[in-house]
């Protein structure tokens, strides 16, 4: 017989980790298995500092291997769209940005759900109760970053915070921006992230924090981990009540509470679709009989979009350069690291710094004037931003070989926040094998064109033509040609791309008339089944998604905890464990 649980959760990555944690130590003690399609990630590039981009590039049996379809607005290309696998999922490779968001952002979820629970007030509540944040090191350089100033958790299970020492040339950088106007933002984690700072990251003294590595240490007894089991089917009794799933390899288990979904903005609206849970306009023409007709699931895929640019620099900007490209050096640092965490490993790559921006002419455009008119008064706040800059990134394009080995370069990166361009995710057969079908449809929306053309702009300018900063570049290694409309257009279509913050395509709301989940991730119309993952945020967050991944994940064991009575009350919405 197959093995019962009170709760099944399909996805060990950032949500679901920290979600069978949460309801596995609550006070009931109720069975969970977690079921994750990879296994437990190893080996190298996944802990130190040096290396935080370099999983993504260099561990493809740590990614699922999404691609998207020929992008219209983008020449055609194709993007690759990792998504970690693994325990932990994509927190085992992203770049570890640690950023909540605008308070704005929640006040409008909580507004479009119908929920105060999703609003500002209870969220940092909820940021708290996850992070155990560390910012000793940033007494070193008060002026350019203080959370102190704010409140943060400290007891919390993810270790995340700022460095202790800054790396070569971002002091420096930072003040040259500062004194051409730029509002340093000494804690863009207050709510507010308008103005420059030094970014938090999900970093500690002893390297990278997953999911996993924060959540699954220590599992208790009441907790199961399946690896390697890839959820393809969900088992439905009495019509609309799911009650377990079968994985691809044949093994079986119920849920006699719930199935939760944490497999992320592709593949949890992949698994519904192949279950007969989605568009009938959808699942008709591959004859997958329909379980439930619910028409948003798959849709409103939206993405930060991005551009790299990158500059070669006199070597005294940085000594990145002169790191990396000596390969005793880096055998040293990975000696070091490896002995007491130590050393370049520590140091090199730690610090990403920039802003979060407002574009002042962007609103008497009329792509801004055609937008409704609640979405107009809400971009128009000060707490929510147009658009990202990032300075101190990685070398762009990759393997550039540069002119001069006494140079050094200086990579920056423009994203564009609050995205209106919508994608969605289809299958592309019947068969659980088959990648699906990913349109990311990026910046096919008017209003998306002319902010990421301003974005890009606004960023080279702040970057190269500092005084400070610009006396030192000696080439331009990726760039627009200039900076008219028609070239920043063109080096666009050319460049842009993405770092995965794929959200919304089994969006929250009010009813199914407009999404798939309610407030508290129950699928309409299908008993015991729930989606907590970033598939159900109704809006694009203004950050890196991260954050707001892990917000999910708490939020949903709040709820769960409150509605089984999980924590000893009596519940509220289902029978007492």
């Amino acid at each position: 017989m197959a093995p019962t649980y009170d709760f099944i959760i399909v996805g060990g990555g950032t949500s679901g980790c920290l979600l069978a944690h949460r309801l596995s130590t609550s006070a009931a003690k109720p069975s969970v298995l977690l079921l994750e399609a990879g296994g437990q990630p190893s080996g190298q590039y996944l802990n130190a500092p040096f290396h935080r981009y370099m999983p993504s590039a260099l561990r493809p049996d740590l990614d699922h291997g999404h691609v998207s379809e020929p992008e219209l607005a983008l020449n055609g290309r194709q993007i690759t769209y990792t998504r970690g696998k693994g325990l932990g999922g994509s927190s085992i490779l992203n770049f570890g940005v640690y950023l909540y968001g605008s308070k704005e952002d929640y006040e409008r979820w909580g507004s479009l759900v119908g929920d105060d629970d999703w609003k500002w007030d209870s969220v940092k509540k909820s940021f708290h109760e996850i992070e155990n944040y560390d910012y000793v090191g940033s007494k070193e350089y008060q002026h350019l970053a203080d959370p102190s100033k704010y409140a943060h958790g400290r007891d919390g299970k993810l270790k995340v915070g700022l460095p202790d020492v800054l790396e070569k040339g971002v002091v420096p950088q930072m003040e040259a921006l500062a004194k051409e106007g730029e509002k340093i933002n000494l804690d863009p984690n207050s709510g507010d992230p308008v103005g420059m700072s030094v970014f938090p990251y999900s970093y500690s003294r002893v390297g990278r924090s997953t999911s996993a590595g924060a959540f699954l240490a220590n599992p208790p007894s009441n907790m199961e981990i399946w690896t390697d089991a890839v959820a393809e089917k969900l088992l439905v009794f009495e019509g609309d009540r799911v009650v377990g799933v079968v994985t691809a390899d044949g093994r079986q288990a119920s849920a006699t509470k719930e199935t939760i979904l944490t497999a992320g903005s592709i593949d949890t609206p992949k698994l519904l679709l192949l279950n007969g849970i989605g568009p009938a306009s959808d699942l008709s023409p591959l004859n997958i009989p329909i379980r439930k007709d619910l028409a948003h699931v798959g849709k409103h895929l939206q993405d930060h979009v991005l551009a790299f640019m990158s500059v070669e620099v006199d070597g005294a900007i940085n000594d990145r350069y002169s790191f990396e490209s000596n390969e005793a050096l880096v055998a040293e640092a990975q000696g070091l690291w490896e002995k007491d965490q130590s050393g370049q490993f520590a140091l090199q790559q730690s610090v990403l710094w920039g802003g979060f921006m407002k574009l002042a002419g962007l609103p008497s455009t009329p792509e801004f004037l055609a937008l409704p008119d609640d979405l107009q008064t809400f971009l128009s706040k000060d707490a929510v931003p147009t658009f990202e800059f990032i300075n101190n990134c990685l070398l762009w394009p990759p393997g550039t070989q540069l002119s001069s080995p006494d140079h050094t370069y200086m990579t920056f990166i423009a994203f564009l926040m609050n995205p209106q361009s919508e994608g969605e995710v289809t299958l592309r057969s019947t068969n659980p094998d088959d990648k699906p079908v990913i349109k990311l449809n990026y910046l096919t929306h008017p209003y998306d064109k002319v902010a990421f053309r301003q974005a890009i702009q606004q960023t080279y300018t702040k970057v190269m033509e500092n005084p400070i900063v610009k006396p030192n570049i000696k080439k331009t290694l990726c760039a627009p040609a200039s900076m008219s409309d028609a070239d920043v257009d063109a080096f666009a279509a050319d460049n842009a791309s993405t770092v995965w913050h794929a959200c919304g395509t089994v969006k929250m709301g009010k009813s199914e008339k407009d999404a798939c989940v309610d407030s508290s991730g129950r699928v309409f119309g299908i008993k015991g089944l729930r989606v907590a993952d970033l598939s159900v945020a109704p809006l694009m967050t203004n950050n890196h998604t991260q954050a707001t991944a892990y917000l999910v994940g708490q939020k949903m064991s709040e709820k769960i905890v409150r509605e089984y009575g999980l924590d000893g009350s009596k519940g509220s919405g289902e029978t007492k464990l």
